[in-house]
């Protein structure tokens, strides 16, 4: 039996450029605002927060209850896929795409020829497990605040920390705007096809596959935001992530 849809198409993809706009806003903090290494850190540090409570307490939990072994198996090849995926492009120069670059610099195409594609491409798959459970969640569900709040916040420090670090590799400007500006219209089109996709599925197969972009998600969260939320230690950082996680458990009780 498939899912039948909360809400229509068009809706899904209004709701899908929400997080594109924490994106974009992001890119232009990153190449505008002069924000230090602490200050990027600490928005990493609640980004993180609201990413982790959204892939356990929004996604995770829900697919445990209904499935606890096929879930967290689900759940670990997800995070396996992102992570031979990220280790596959690390070697080719995105390591340290969300590196601000005062802290930990990328390379330049100088120092690492192609590896303007490699951060491209590696940005571009750190986008597709968010916007694919969002879709799904769309359709099941409709519009939910905590898990748009949590992609919409944890996608701003994620897009500044990278542009700022790609600036500071000499990249140009409308390079930077240009890729991110791809990127916000793929993750809003992504969205439409998670919630398309949801269409063809039973209920048990699309909580399997919000499993799968739950792992993803927990996946770039700790190979990907972390390093530099923490890199350094800024001050209280574990407690603003914690704050970031709490916050999406009061938006999440309060929107139920």
């Amino acid at each position: 039996m498939t899912l039948v849809p909360a809400v229509s198409l068009p809706i899904a993809i209004f709701w899908g450029a929400v997080p594109a706009a924490g994106i974009m806003a992001g890119a232009l903090l990153g190449v505008y605002a002069p924000l230090s290494h602490r200050a990027i850190a600490r928005a990493m540090s609640l980004g993180a927060g609201l990413l982790l409570a959204a892939a356990a307490v929004e996604l995770a939990a829900e697919v445990t209850r209904d499935s606890p072994w096929a879930g967290v198996a689900a759940l670990l090849v997800g995070a396996a896929a992102f992570s031979a995926a990220n280790a596959w492009l690390a070697r080719r120069g995105a390591k340290d795409r969300k590196r601000c670059g005062e802290c930990v610099a990328q390379p330049s195409e100088a120092e690492v020829p192609s590896g303007g594609l490699a951060i491209a491409m590696g940005t571009a798959m750190d986008a597709v497990p968010e916007a694919i459970v969002l879709g799904l969640a769309l359709h099941a569900q409709g519009p939910n605040a905590a898990l748009i709040a949590a992609i919409t916040r944890g996608n701003l420090p994620e897009a500044m920390s990278a542009s700022a670090g790609m600036r500071a590799a000499r990249r140009k400007v409308a390079w930077i705007l240009g890729l991110w500006a791809v990127i916000s219209a793929a993750t809003t089109v992504l969205t439409g096809v998670g919630y398309a996709f949801a269409a063809v599925l039973t209920a048990h197969h699309a909580l399997l596959l919000q499993a799968f972009g739950a792992g993803a998600l927990l996946a770039m969260v700790a190979e990907t935001l972390l390093p530099e939320a923490a890199h350094e230690g800024p001050a209280f950082s574990g407690v603003v992530a914690a704050a970031g996680f709490g916050a999406l458990l009061l938006i999440s009780s309060h929107a139920g």
